[in-house]
């Protein structure tokens, strides 16, 4: 319980107060002596593909992790070049977690599971049956739809995010040769065209990320969420429960790949016609094109 202390909390210490475990399944193994490299979990569906996999402890005895019943995580965007109208933020050779990076984990459906554990060179599986809450008022029917939209919207986000990458990676080098062009005078002019490429770069890529946002103050309340942040959005609506999607979420979701599909075709574009077409110009003075990702 809580109580008052000269206007700020403390919690009243019960030395007969439990605490409840973390939400999963804990999976328990025994190794005869400690294990020279690290412990491999997998979790396999039914079709034998794996869903989620992690690392455990090593030491001997029994060890224990926690499956949280969700799938692997997506793949998490990475920033190369500082925000919009923000130079001052330097950005490191690993490069800079999105500010409104969204990295969705799908929620395993009620279904039977197989745990592999690799340590030692030995294998060892075991059966794991994730059962629906009974006292809950969706079905197995619901359940099942809803998993199979929320795996649509972890593969339009993956898009999202595979977008971002490439074009991160991009602007990184653009941003490193223009230093080279302004020292080279037989590259004269070739400046401005890699100015050209970039901002159309930036165009894509502001309707999938705020590139506004530094992380820090009240960013993420001063700009509007992009196609990135929607998908996420749109997911913790989705996900969560035992209840089917409402015809809302899935109109939602219909408009959002209409996004994320015109996006990758203007991208493409980018890409293989303006960007392309600068490697080519580099070429002619023999300078080191852009790598396209």
């Amino acid at each position: 319980r809580l109580r008052g202390v000269e206007g700020t909390f403390a919690v009243a210490y019960d030395p007969s107060a439990g605490q409840n475990p973390p939400s999963g399944a804990s999976i328990n193994y025994w190794l005869k002596s400690e294990a020279k490299d690290s412990v491999s979990l997998s979790v396999l569906d039914g079709t034998g593909k794996v869903v989620r996999s992690f690392k455990g402890p090593a030491k001997a005895g029994i060890d224990r992790v926690w499956w949280d019943f969700r799938f692997d995580l997506s793949k998490e965007a990475k920033m190369r070049t500082p925000p919009l109208y923000a130079p001052d933020i330097s950005v490191g050779p690993d490069g800079r977690n999105a500010p409104d990076g969204v990295r969705l984990g799908v929620l395993a459906p009620p279904a039977t599971y197989t745990v592999k554990l690799v340590a030692a060179g030995q294998e060892a599986t075991q059966k794991l049956e994730l059962r629906k809450d009974p006292k809950s008022g969706g079905t197995l029917e619901d359940i099942r739809i809803q998993t199979t939209l929320m795996e649509e919207i972890r593969s339009d986000l993956e898009d999202v995010v595979g977008m971002i990458n490439r074009i991160e990676s991009a602007r990184a080098q653009l941003v490193s040769l223009r230093n080279t062009l302004a020292a080279d005078s037989t590259m004269t002019g070739l400046r401005g065209d890699a100015d050209s490429v970039e901002k159309k770069l930036i165009a894509v890529e502001q309707d999938l990320a705020q590139l506004q946002l530094t992380g820090r103050g009240q960013d993420d309340v001063r700009y509007p969420m992009r196609l990135m942040g929607r998908l996420g959005w749109l997911a913790d609506g989705v996900g969560g429960s035992d209840f089917a999607p409402t015809t809302q979420q899935r109109e939602v979701h219909q408009l959002l790949r209409q996004q994320v599909q015109s996006a990758r075709s203007r991208l493409d574009a980018v890409l293989q016609g303006d960007l392309a077409g600068f490697n080519a110009k580099l070429a002619q003075k023999r300078g080191q094109g852009i790598l396209i990702p």
